[in-house]
């Protein structure tokens, strides 16, 4: 049994859920003998103890029965399993979900987003790492080999987010002392202060309650899209409109603790569904669990995995986005697993549109799988990038002569800036990687980092900026760049044999006039320009003049 889902036997066997209602019935959608309307049941996702997550809700109720004319009973169930099921099989129309449990909600009984709570002014939230604040741990890279408190599997919060942000720097579970599952996140910061575990995943609003009682924070993620209230599918779309409106129309006011904001809900944001797809994407990338889904009008881009599907997805999915609101279609990201998953996948014709280094894109087109479009513009070197060859520091190799005989990691065969621009660079200058160096597969730009950081290997062959990727997870003062190759063509967007060319023209058109910074600034690039095959002529020239001798 995968370890996002926890078995289901025996739910109501214990303590099923705690009961908090005013207004009890026989049922919704049903007239009472008076003829007024049946409660509507909220369940809660019990995050943090019963009575806390009741004081929250209360307002929420109160103001929800004031707009609706209707009784809403509130229900705080035991464990995240219990709210998908209560709300899954019609024991609630309404529930509050953490993004993990909202999509499988989803998916397993096609419950449906009406909002996003807002926090501080963001609908967006951060999962933290937290240590003492008298630990001596001070990065991600430092907790390997400690005790690790964790919430519920099911919980993004405070499993599936720390475990991503974790499995990012090379960390597995497997690398901990100890890692135990609580379900509550007030007991993992507690549980931390009082030494019973080094480190502990947990929300960052939850750990603002503990920063002045010793709590630090040891590493923070990348934004997530706020809890939902989502409502069953038995609703129907007239009342979930109602509802909908009634709580984007409230505001609540946020309590202030020394000074500082606490994170209490202070209204609501308009949610959609493919606001989870990084949520599922972590959920596939941790799990293999497939939560994605593609409607009938979707155009799927495959990017090749560069960075971990994370980064990947916060950099591209504002462009999808971009892009789904100009048109007819929806763009969405489909991210593949490795280098090998992406050929596979294009060639296969799984896709409709492919984003790739264009070592990779080569290797396609010429077997007739692609045809570029476009080609980035990647600042400040117009459309070309380079790769890099790094070692520690402290290494003894001074020159690439000093490369020879050595254990040197690549991201993959098929990467161009991780291992193809290395490769003929070294060709140039007299060494042969194949003959000359013991080669190991990294798979990731960030595993090669790592591992050349904690001398696992001698060397390693990177893209130049990938780098900065880690810059906040390690010292990158203990990396040296040994040498620097020759700046080579940039990563094209290309179609593959199942996009129709109406929408490739459609969405040449739009990238080469993309002038959106926000978009821009998100990927890392200064934009889009037209290409064609033969753009790529020069790099397959090079290549061929090493290939043949």
């Amino acid at each position: 049994m995968n370890t996002l889902r926890r078995s289901r036997t025996g739910l109501w066997s214990g303590l099923l859920l705690l009961l908090i209602s005013f207004f009890p019935g026989p049922g919704f959608g049903a007239l009472s003998e008076k003829g007024q309307a049946e409660p509507l049941v909220l369940v809660i996702l019990p995050v943090e103890n019963i009575s806390s997550m009741y004081a929250r809700f209360l307002p929420i109720r109160e103001h929800l029965e004031s707009a609706l004319k209707q009784p809403v009973v509130l229900k705080v169930a035991s464990d995240y399993q219990e709210t998908i099921q209560i709300i899954g099989t019609g024991g609630a129309q309404l529930a509050y979900l953490d993004p993990s449990a909202f999509c499988e909600a989803h998916h397993d009984y096609g419950v449906v987003p009406l909002v996003k709570t807002v926090v501080q002014g963001s609908a967006t939230y951060r999962s933290v790492l937290v240590s003492r604040s008298d630990s001596p741990l001070e990065r991600i890279v430092d907790t390997r080999g400690s005790r690790l408190a964790l919430g519920n599997r099911s919980s993004s919060s405070s499993y599936l987010i720390p475990t991503a942000m974790l499995k990012e720097v090379g960390i597995e579970l497997t690398d901990f002392a100890a890692v135990d599952y609580l379900e509550e996140e007030d007991r993992i910061a507690l549980s931390v202060l009082t030494r019973r575990y080094d480190v502990g995943g947990l929300s960052e609003e939850v750990a603002l309650k503990y920063l002045d009682s010793g709590l630090k924070v040891v590493a923070l993620s990348e934004a997530i899209p706020q809890y939902t209230i989502a409502a069953s599918a038995s609703v129907p779309e007239s009342l979930r409109t109602r509802i909908q409106e009634a709580l984007l129309g409230l505001k609540l006011a946020g309590s202030d603790r020394k000074g500082r904001k606490r994170a209490d809900i202070e209204g609501f944001a308009l949610a959609e569904d493919r606001d989870y797809d990084v949520v599922r994407v972590m959920i596939n990338d941790l799990s293999e669990i497939n939560y994605m889904e593609y409607g009938p009008r979707t155009m799927k881009v495959a990017i090749l995995p560069l960075y971990s599907a994370i980064t990947l997805f916060e950099r591209f999915d504002p462009l999808m986005r971009h892009l789904s609101a100009r048109g007819p279609y929806e763009f969405k990201l489909f991210i593949p697993r490795d280098f090998e998953h992406f050929y596979e996948t294009v060639s296969q014709g799984r896709v409709e549109f492919s984003y790739s280094n264009p070592y990779i894109y080569i290797q396609l087109a010429d077997k007739g799988f692609l045809r570029a479009f476009a080609n980035t513009i990647k600042p400040p070197t117009g459309d070309v990038f380079r790769g890099i060859v790094i070692t520690r520091a402290s290494s003894p190799i001074q020159t690439l002569e000093g490369l020879k005989g050595k254990r040197v990691m690549i991201v993959s065969p098929l990467s161009a800036g991780g291992y193809l621009a290395q490769k003929l660079f070294l060709l140039e200058n007299g060494i042969d990687i194949d003959r000359d160096l013991t080669i190991i597969d990294g798979k990731r730009q960030e595993e090669v980092i790592l591992n050349v950081y904690r001398g696992n290997v001698d060397a390693g062959f990177v893209r130049e900026t990938a780098p900065d990727v880690l810059r906040e997870e390690i010292d990158l003062r203990q990396i040296k760049i040994l040498a620097t190759t020759p700046y080579i063509a940039n990563w094209p967007f290309a179609a593959t044999r199942k996009a129709d060319a109406r929408v490739t023209e459609l969405l040449r058109d739009e990238l080469s006039r993309l002038n959106d910074p926000e978009v821009l600034r998100a990927a890392r690039v200064a934009g889009f320009q037209k290409a064609d095959d033969h753009d790529f002529d020069s790099l397959r020239n090079w290549i061929r003049k090493h290939a043949s001798r």
